[in-house]
């Protein structure tokens, strides 16, 4: 997976390191400058007199500064974490270990139910040293695109799918179903048992696209779109209205600055595009617009930056398309009539530009700062429902596999921070689908194994 030589950086975690200092280390480079350490200088912080490297953890995945979802830069592998069973209210200290005898029962296990269900030899796995075994999917690395974590997340769920578990073990659902997760390092030692984490090599390297499609889960494969030049009439304005616009002509009423006019623009583009999938042939078009609208708004590097992260999610072009696509508008600011972006709109996006036309009666500043309100507490509570919706939905498929719930747990499998299930737990533990169940708050020290 490229270890040693990050291109972003990993994290590496040891809860051996000194209390007075943090566990975490990260390798390689972070976008903000921010320090780094080499691996073998984490090695020695995470020993104990003659006793190197134990409890070490690493993060396969990595990230442009700091180890969460949203800061994936590139994706590595997909894999299960497989756990000993343990009885409820054991420690991290007074756990158990499995003998080795158990544990090589454990892996033929594994195997076994991943064979039975047809999924592809992973390239490798790693035994914990405790009687876990976690089992890795490997590819080259590819760019933490927003709909590519989305695949990997549908990777990992088809993947915890194919095992049923056994009477020594379980799969660890929060640690495999989590991008940003770290685990055991091979060669370091685990620090109860003092046995070495150890490698096996059983498979091959797959791609990511190889392995999605062999487990039935669908990618966007953007960086394959047929190349579209951008047509003429972009960037010349027309300066005849098409005759059927003339229906939503409006005497003027009112007025705007040339911001607000195109912001307006934007934010009904915006409406547009996540209501309906952005095609193939409107891709350049729609970044094209969307960043002549930004420029009028914003600095010239805001607005691009802005139409890369529009573009990750709606559109799908790569960075060399996108930039050919923007080369014009970044020296020229672009300035159409209202017939010419209707036109364009219309014609390019297969947009209703109705809205141009338009006219509503003037707002006194107190309606419209209760119109701002009332949008704003709107969107908090769409935005909230939304967030306990995927936090109760976490919570249930971990039910459904006979885990006990934590808020780490939960957190990895929706996608959200652990502060924000924690503001929302004491509704989660009180909803009907989940009251019955026992859930518990996570331990103070992350629990290794």
């Amino acid at each position: 997976m490229g270890i040693g030589k990050e291109a972003h950086c990993r994290y590496v975690w040891s809860y051996r390191i000194a209390d007075d200092d943090s566990p975490w280390r990260a390798i390689g480079t972070r976008q903000s400058g921010k320090k780094t350490c080499k691996l073998s200088q984490f090695y020695l912080d995470a020993s104990i007199g003659r006793d190197c490297s134990m409890d070490c953890f690493v993060s396969p995945n990595q990230f442009f500064d700091w180890r969460n979802s949203k800061q994936l830069a590139s994706l590595h592998a997909n894999w299960l974490e497989i756990d000993i069973n343990t009885p409820a209210g054991t420690t991290r200290e007074n756990k158990k270990s499995l003998s080795e005898e158990q544990e090589a029962q454990v892996v033929s296990e594994v195997f076994e139910q991943l064979e039975a269900q047809g999924v592809p030899l992973p390239t490798g796995y790693v035994l914990s040293g405790s009687g876990g075994v976690h089992l890795y999917w490997m590819y080259d690395g590819v760019d933490a695109f927003k709909w590519r974590v989305a695949a990997w997340r549908d990777i990992a769920s088809a993947l915890v799918s194919k095992l049923k578990g056994g009477n020594l073990w379980h799969v660890d659902l929060g640690a495999s179903k989590d991008p940003a997760r770290v685990l055991r390092m091979p060669g370091s030692r685990h620090g109860s048992t003092k046995r070495t984490v150890e490698f096996y090599s059983s498979g091959k390297v797959f791609s990511f696209e190889e392995l999605a499609k062999s487990l039935s889960v669908e990618v966007a494969k953007s960086k394959h779109l047929t190349l579209v030049e951008p047509d003429s009439t972009c960037v010349k304005p027309r300066k005849a209205p098409p005759k059927d616009l003339k229906e939503y002509k409006r005497p003027n009423s009112g007025k705007h600055t040339i911001g607000q006019w195109w912001f307006k623009i934007y934010t009904h583009i915006l409406q547009h595009i996540n209501a309906n999938p952005v095609k193939e042939g409107m891709r350049d078009s729609t970044a094209f617009i969307l960043f002549v609208a930004l420029r009028h708004i914003q600095d010239e590097e805001a607005a691009y930056q802005r139409v890369r992260q529009l573009n990750e999610r709606h559109i799908g072009l790569t960075d060399e398309e996108l930039n050919k696509y923007l080369k014009t508008a970044k020296t020229t600011l672009y300035k159409y009539k209202k017939d010419s972006i209707a036109d364009y709109l219309e014609r390019q996006l297969g947009m209703d530009v109705s809205f141009l036309y338009q006219d509503k009666a003037k707002l006194t500043p107190e309606e419209v700062k209760a119109a701002r309100q009332a949008a704003a507490e709107s969107t908090a509570k769409k935005k909230a429902e939304s967030t306990l919706s995927r936090i109760l939905r976490a919570a249930r498929e971990l039910l459904t596999q006979n885990v006990t719930p934590t808020q780490v747990s939960v957190a990895a499998i929706c996608g959200r921070s652990e502060r924000t299930v924690r503001r929302y737990w004491t509704e989660v533990i009180g909803h009907p689908a989940i009251r019955s169940a026992s859930i518990y708050s996570p331990p103070q020290i992350c629990p290794v194994g």
